[in-house]
Parts: C-alpha cells; structure tokens; sequence
C-alpha cells in the first residue's frame, strides 16, 4: 500500500514539474503544431506600382537569417527587377507594418530571389541537410490569394523525372500568392521553395540545393538595376550551353514517319507525342509527331524563355490532283503551329528569311524567323519551318521552336535539325 502511495505522489510531483505548455503542445494536431511554431518566419510581398500606389503582384517569401535576408521567388519581383522606375518591392508584417525590400541577388534558371528588409534580430528557417524519403510529410506556407497566412500539408514524392533542372513533385495544393513561400519538414527545416502547381494538387518545389547556391554567390552589396538584367542574360546564356549542347541533335533518337527519319526524343528532358488524323470524306490525312520540354525560364508574365519544342507532320493524299495537293502542301506550310507569348516591352518583332536548301537526297522550303529581347541583348527566340518538296502524294514538314539562344546557336542547331532528316525506304 505505501508503494502505491509513494509512486502516486511521485507521479503527481512529476506532472507537476513539467511546463503546461509542453503538455498542451503535444496534445496538438501536428499541422498545427509546425504552424504554431514557425509561421512567424514567413513574411508577405508585394511588388507596388507607383504610379497607382496599388499592389501589382502578391507573393510570399520566408527568411534566412537573422538580418532580414529573405528567400522568394524570382516570378514574385519580376516586375521590379524588369521595371525599377515602375515598381517597388514590399515586406508587409503580421502588424500592418509595410517595410521597403530591395534586391541582392537572381537565379532565373530556378526561379530564384534573395531580398532584404531593413530588420535585424528575427526568427529565420535553417535549410535541411538530409535528403526526404518518398511520401515524407511536408507543410507549405504562404498568403494564397491574399485571404491570410495558410498552411498546406503535402507529400515529398520524389524530383521530376523530364527536367534538366530538379524540381521536387509535392502533392499538396500551391495557390497563387503562396509563390516564394517554405515548404518545411516536422523539424521546421525548409526542404524546398514553393514555385508552381499544375492543378488538381499536383505542385513543384524548388530544391533546396539551388536555394544554398544563391545565398552563397549573391552580392549583398546594393547594386544597380541594369546589373541584375546582366545577371539573367549571363544565366540563360549559360543555360543555353547547358541545355542546348553540341551533340543535341546527333546524340538523340529519331522517329520514323512514312519514308522519313526525323528527330525524335533528343534527350531524358523531352517528352513526345504522337497521332493521326483521319476525317470522314477528306482527300488527305496527316500523321503527327510532336515533343517539347518541361522546363522553361520565367522572365516576365508575358515572356518564357530558355524553351525547346519540335513538331513534325507528314500529309497524305488520298484522291486530289497535283495542283490541289500542293496549294494544300503550301497553306499548311504557311500557318503557324505554335504561340509564342512575348510583348512588344520584351521582344521585337520576328523577321524571316525564306529559301531552299538541298540536304543529301532531299530538297526542302525553308523558312527562319527570329526576334530579338530588347532588355536582353543577345538572346534571340527562333521559329525554324521545313518541307520536303517534289513528292506528288505525300509531304513532310516540320518546325522547330527555340526560345533564349545567342544567335550563332539558333542557326547552329538549325542546320544540325535538317541534318538528322534523312529519306530511305
């Protein structure tokens, strides 16, 4: 009896002698418990016209250290980076407390940006230093919307498999606003950037990784607006070498549609799909081929850039005469068959020049346009068409796309792409 006295009032003593707020802590859902702690580190963005005095852009964003570096998204504070004499950049506090943001460093390729506000002594995330395991339970913060500080919870399933540059494939819900927010573990350590979602809870981080990169290589110093567009125009220069490498074409596999051999999945990074169009009654069908990238580089709402995309399309006569068939041959050769986004701010307009080029057994009506980034001097995007002429039943024709290249590499990669088209039964 006197055991079960002594270790009741043991117990008791020992209850008493632990902080109530442990306790209640740990009777916590744990999606509350990591928002109770570390929701105080994630901070709102907004990017002010000056003009109007209105927020143009809201995002979200979260610091580092103590001295108010912040990390959020390069799509976030595009504007100001783009525009400085338009925009503004602001850190706006839990409080209401507006404070000026200014910018330390870019990495376009991973849609990347340090800021800083004037503050010192605030609490920061530590970056994770172990790697996640598929399924690991991760929480993502951000302001979606402007309704509110909100927190998600997701699963890590791994890094994309088509992308030259990682992303983490996060199924979680990332609404607009939440850009440039933490995704963090139950440690509280930030395990990837928030930086798109392609609906239906299918969302991608930023690795961590690129995060460290930016933080170590960014100049804190205050530099001038016109350093930064140099910035993102060395960075996807760089990415073209990267990206658009010299064996590109020759390394990567080929297709064969009718009689032709024509570029087919170049690399891990494309994707390729393919059909056939059969109409009732039509004198002709076509047959299609198409494969692109899933990376781009954010430069502006209005312009994407660091892209490579190719269709090929073979046409079919079933019962026109010549004459039909070869004004059909030469309407489809003339309609465009991609968009590319861009305005008259960022880009000139496409000049073309047309020829006839001879490759081997094949002669093909070429046509090469091209445009220039006015703030980005030296990067072009490219519209390149060919179509194999003098066949009676039949032709084959093809376009390939390519946005943020110098020059000498767009009609580098040109010439490589005519050279990969080859004819034998």
């Amino acid at each position: 009896m006197k055991r079960v006295v002594c270790a009741a009032i043991f117990y008791l003593i020992a209850m008493h002698s632990l902080p109530v707020l442990s306790i209640a802590e740990e009777m916590l859902p744990e999606t509350e418990k990591v928002f109770g702690k570390y929701s105080g580190r994630v901070v709102k963005i907004h990017v002010v016209e000056k003009e109007s005095g209105a927020k143009a852009v809201l995002g979200s964003g979260f610091f580092v250290d103590p001295h108010g570096h912040i990390i959020t998204n390069y799509h976030v504070i595009s504007k100001l980076v783009l525009h400085p004499d338009r925009y503004r950049a602001e850190l706006v506090e839990t409080a209401g407390t507006i404070r000026a943001l200014s910018v330390k460093g870019i990495d376009v390729i991973n849609d990347l940006a340090l800021v800083k506000a004037e503050v010192n002594n605030v609490p920061f995330f530590r970056i994770a230093a172990r790697e996640l395991h598929q399924g690991t339970r991760l929480y993502s913060m951000g302001f979606p919307r402007d309704i509110g500080l909100s927190i998600v919870e997701g699963t890590y399933n791994g890094l994309m498999k088509h992308a030259l540059y990682k992303k983490i494939h996060f199924t979680a819900p990332i609404n607009p606003g939440m850009s440039g927010g933490p995704a963090i573990n139950a440690s509280g350590e930030v395990v990837g950037v928030n930086v798109s979602s392609r609906g239906q809870a299918i969302s991608f981080l930023v690795p961590t990784e690129a995060v460290r990169r930016l933080m170590k290589s960014a100049n804190t110093a205050r530099k001038g607006p016109q350093s930064f567009l140099e910035d993102i125009r060395s960075q996807i220069l760089a990415h073209q070498d990267v990206f658009f490498s010299e064996d590109l074409m020759r390394s990567g596999q080929t297709v064969r549609i009718g009689d032709y051999k024509l570029p087919g999945q170049l690399s891990p990074f494309f994707k390729c799909w393919g059909d056939s169009s059969h109409p009732e009654k039509s004198p002709y069908h076509t047959v299609d081929h198409r494969c692109s990238t899933d990376d781009y580089i954010y430069i502006s709402g209005e312009h994407s850039s660091g892209i490579m995309s190719f269709s090929h399309r073979s046409i079919i006569n079933e019962g026109m005469n010549n004459f039909r068939f070869n004004n059909l041959y030469s309407e489809l050769f003339k309609a465009p068959r991609h968009y590319m986004a861009g305005d008259e701010e960022e880009v000139t307009k496409f000049e073309c020049k047309s020829g006839t080029v001879k490759r081997g057994e094949i002669t093909f009506k070429t046509a090469f346009c091209a445009r220039g980034y006015r703030k980005l001097k030296g990067l072009y995007d490219v519209v390149f068409k060919a179509a194999v002429l003098s066949s009676e039943n039949s032709g084959v024709e093809t376009e390939l796309d390519i946005s943020g290249v110098s020059f000498e590499k767009a009609v580098a990669l040109t010439e490589e792409y005519l050279e990969r088209i080859t004819w034998g039964k």
